[in-house]
């Protein structure tokens, strides 16, 4: 996830360092240490330790729970935050009694703290990261009314041979759009317009023997 270079007078000195500037906790970092160091003789020669710390997932787990907690604490204090990841992928689920409050209309607050949770992680991290956030299991219950939206605007697509243009939705609402759609033949799907209005079309392409129809006409012309 992340690794930190530091050099000190001596290697217990550097790896201290990197502990607090990171505010580590035991466990939460491995060390490699790449020079011991040399304290010279009457001050020369002398030479830095070097160590390299690599930061484990379980700092970026703890950070990620301390800092939706905090943040979610202003509008209950009960509320409970646990964090596991997979790979890359972080997976948030979050209790309360105000689960409703926090999600938001249509899940706008939910969709929102997200983004927010993604930022805060990344700049944490070497890599990019993903924050997946769930609460109340709205999202289980999101997947199942895009189905139903998604099978209606296909059909629309399929029986009136246009393009549908669905209601504004956030990015991990869009990608399982798409997903459903690959399900589906003769329509295609697509995103247009910037956030937070991003948009999914799904629009009918017909099939391939329409296509080859199409062709053997535009031949014979």
């Amino acid at each position: 996830m992340k690794k930190v270079i530091e050099r000190a007078p001596s290697v217990n000195e550097a790896i201290e360092k990197v502990v607090k500037r990171y505010g580590l906790e035991e466990n939460e970092y491995t060390v490699n240490v790449l020079e011991k160091g040399f304290q010279g003789i009457f001050g020369l020669f002398s030479k830095e330790a070097v160590v390299e710390v690599s930061i484990k997932k379980s700092y970026f787990e703890r950070r990620l729970r301390e800092f939706l907690e905090d943040i979610l604490s202003v509008v209950d204090n009960n509320v409970k935050v646990s964090v596991r990841s997979s790979g890359r992928s972080f997976f948030v689920d979050v209790d309360s009694e105000n689960v409703g409050r926090l999600i938001g209309k249509h899940g706008k607050t939910l969709g929102a703290l997200q983004h927010i949770t993604m930022i805060f992680l990344n700049r944490l991290s070497d890599t990019k990261l993903n924050v997946i956030l769930d609460m109340g299991d709205y999202r289980e219950k999101r997947r199942k009314s895009l189905e139903k939206i998604v099978e209606e605007a296909v059909k629309k697509a399929l029986s009136e041979k246009t393009k549908v243009m669905l209601d504004p939705m956030f990015a991990f609402e869009r990608r399982q759009v798409h997903k459903l759609v690959k399900k589906y033949k003769g329509v295609t799907s697509y995103s247009v317009g910037v956030e937070p209005y991003r948009r999914v079309v799904i629009e009918y392409v017909g099939t391939k023997r329409e296509g080859r129809r199409r062709h053997d006409i535009k031949e014979s012309i």
